[in-house]
């Protein structure tokens, strides 16, 4: 019974059928998928599936396909346990694809009795919820590019979801065509940079982070990879595109030095600075938009 009420409720919260972009969405999206009725969206949970649905609902109602075959939900075993992706698609005039993406899934419960949930509102409900607002924003800016947008399960794990999909073989039709895949990781802070700016992982290996900032519009910047040394370049999704060739990093705001709720249970919804995550959610829309309609296409250094 408590299952079916929070699946209801979720998709009351999520049920805008005719959404555009709105803070209002964006913070509904990232409180409930950071809810404690999640119970922290542990790979091969309850919660977890669960929080894959909405998403897949979500992108239901902004009339995105399937990747492959007739569900969102692309389906996935690992050591025993079901996991899914979850992928949708807006087909374009051209086969040029422009892809975003973010894990959802989180590090689950403990035996506390206090607080037992690891609620991972910004890692990464956050980052999950600018996919699912990007999924509102192009539903009114239309592109004559595809677009796909992803949530990857089980990055907590090791980064296993999203290497499933880049592997699947129905799904690697859309590789050779993939132009960029944006992985937003952790974007729910203020970045030590100031509000509107996030950094780019492996910002030394493309030209992407200098195409961005020359379309971003307002308070949104990109900059450089402060951490370089610490190799987030191949600690998140990103890495499962970049060995498939395709120019893909992560953007982020966590400030490795001085964050202090990352895999902690205070991370939760008043972690999250609701101006600044829209504002970076529709500056890279803004961004991205821009970029596709002038055909700019990001490069590795050779």
């Amino acid at each position: 019974m408590k299952k079916i009420t929070l699946l209801v409720l979720g998709l009351l919260a999520f049920n805008q059928v005719d959404a555009q972009y709105s803070k209002e969405l964006q913070l509904k999206y990232v409180t409930e998928l950071s809810s404690d009725a999640m119970k922290g969206r542990k790979f091969g949970s309850p919660e977890n599936r669960l929080a894959a649905e909405l998403i897949a609902e979500k992108f239901k109602q902004n009339k995105l396909k399937p990747c492959v075959g007739d569900s969102f939900l692309i389906e996935f075993e690992h050591n025993g346990k079901v996991g899914q992706n979850v992928c949708g698609i807006k087909v374009g005039q051209s086969k040029d694809i422009y892809a975003f993406g973010a894990h959802f899934d989180h590090v689950g419960t403990d035996s506390s009795k206090e607080d037992s949930i690891y609620n991972g509102a910004d890692d990464n409900a956050s980052g999950t919820s600018a996919v699912m607002a990007l999924t509102d924003f192009f539903r009114k800016n239309k592109t004559k590019q595809t677009l796909m947008f992803m949530a990857f399960d089980a990055e907590e794990i090791g980064i296993v979801g999203s290497k499933k999909i880049a592997d699947n073989k129905d799904f690697q039709q859309y590789l050779p065509n993939m132009k960029v895949m944006l992985n937003m990781e952790m974007i729910g802070t203020i970045s030590a940079f100031g509000e509107g700016k996030v950094y780019m992982t492996g910002s030394d290996r493309s030209d992407l982070m200098d195409l961005m900032n020359k379309n971003a519009e307002g308070d949104f910047q990109v900059v450089s990879d402060p951490y370089l040394k610490e190799q987030l370049f191949y600690r998140s999704d990103n890495v499962s595109f970049v060995n498939h060739k395709v120019v893909s990093h992560s953007l982020s705001t966590v400030d490795m030095n001085n964050q202090n709720h990352y895999h902690r249970k205070n991370d939760e919804i008043g972690v999250i600075k609701v101006d600044n995550l829209t504002k970076i959610t529709e500056g890279i829309g803004k961004t991205m938009l821009k970029m596709m309609k002038q055909n700019e296409a990001p490069t590795y250094f050779k």
